[in-house]
């Protein structure tokens, strides 16, 4: 299993439009194309959109990301993600054996 924690540094005044957004359009995608969702957080100190994505299936995280990011209904998105983020900080998660 890979995952990812994605953090997204928002713009204070578009954080919850961008919020319900994700949730009515990418998140459907991303859960069609195979990936398994932790989250959304949101911390308000620093605007940031905080969740993990999973994913489990047919060859790799990166091929998986691939096919989902050069699915043609990108194109019909109602809005454009990165008018809505500041900075983006993805970093990938390795599991560890559970020590209990």
């Amino acid at each position: 299993m890979t995952a990812q924690l994605r953090i997204y540094g928002l713009y204070p005044e578009t954080w919850q439009e961008f919020a319900r957004k994700v949730n009515e359009e990418i998140v459907p995608l991303r859960l069609e194309h195979g990936f398994r969702l932790d989250g959304p957080w949101f911390v308000e100190e620093n605007c940031q959109y905080v969740w993990i994505v999973h994913y489990d299936g047919e060859g790799t995280f990166e091929e998986a990301e691939e096919r989902y990011d050069a699915d043609p209904r990108w194109a019909d998105l109602s809005f454009d993600p990165m008018e809505y983020i500041a900075d983006v900080d993805v970093r990938t998660l390795i599991p560890q054996p559970r020590p209990f």
